[in-house]
């Protein structure tokens, strides 16, 4: 996600030089089907997933019309059994092209689908309790680290309301994963019977931007004409 974020934000300092740039701060609402490993979840007693969840991120956008940037996001929930707590963690970034249509002084609407790929990952550690500093020396138990990857195409349509340097983007689209994905595990040892997941689903987006470009924006421009308006009628005077 933080090379999503660098590569934002390139975007948006060329967009300065000719057309309009934003970026910031990327609030996420999803919910990616996670039904079967909420399955397995449930086999071994542990509480079942929702697939509802709310990340945080940061993203940037930069262009003339065509807008080019990308947008990163990430979230996390713990769940915990007789014997084992998990860290279960999503998250995902996008290169993200798309269209920006003025309707007035800067609002408009803006199509784009993004490309990239989502993340389930799970911390798992064994319930120990307290013991004593030389029983884990001798007998750490496991703490694992597992990861499953998968390539994602998320096309959506938001809402951009600009106000001076600041705008409000109001974002819904789809999370579409075509593909399985595979479970690996970060110590390089092999996962096998890992349940096959598909975390494609919708999601909504309230996103605070900041930039601007050739529109003032709602509120901006509205003021500077009425300034210009008083200016006029002073000389007038």
């Amino acid at each position: 996600m933080k090379k999503v974020a660098i590569v934002a934000l390139m975007f948006v300092a060329v967009a300065f030089a000719g057309g309009r740039g934003y970026g910031g701060f990327v609030l996420t609402y999803t919910m990616p089907d996670l039904s079967a490993l909420s399955a397995e979840f449930h086999a071994h007693g542990l509480p079942e997933i929702d697939d509802q969840m709310f990340t945080f991120g940061g993203g940037g956008w930069g262009g003339a019309g065509v807008m080019v940037g990308g947008w990163g996001f990430g979230g996390s929930r713990q769940f915990d059994g007789d014997s084992v707590s998990i860290d279960l963690s999503y998250s995902g970034g996008f290169f993200e092209p798309g269209y920006f249509i003025n309707i007035w002084r800067g609002f408009g609407i803006w199509p784009a689908v993004g490309i990239g790929g989502t993340n389930v990952s799970m911390y798992l550690r064994p319930v120990l309790g307290d013991v004593n500093f030389g029983d884990i020396l001798d007998n750490p138990a496991r703490s694992s680290k597992i990861n499953y990857g998968t390539f994602t195409v998320a096309p959506n349509i938001s809402i951009l309301i600009p106000i001076e340097f600041v705008a409000l983007q109001i974002k819904g689209g789809y999370m579409w994963s075509p593909f399985q994905g595979e479970w690996s595990i970060e110590d390089g040892g092999n996962l096998r019977q890992g349940p096959q997941i598909n975390p494609s689903g919708i999601y909504a987006q309230a996103n605070i931007l900041f930039g601007g470009g050739d529109d003032d924006g709602i509120i901006g421009r509205k003021k500077s004409n009425d300034a210009k308006n008083d200016d006029d009628e002073e000389q007038e005077d």
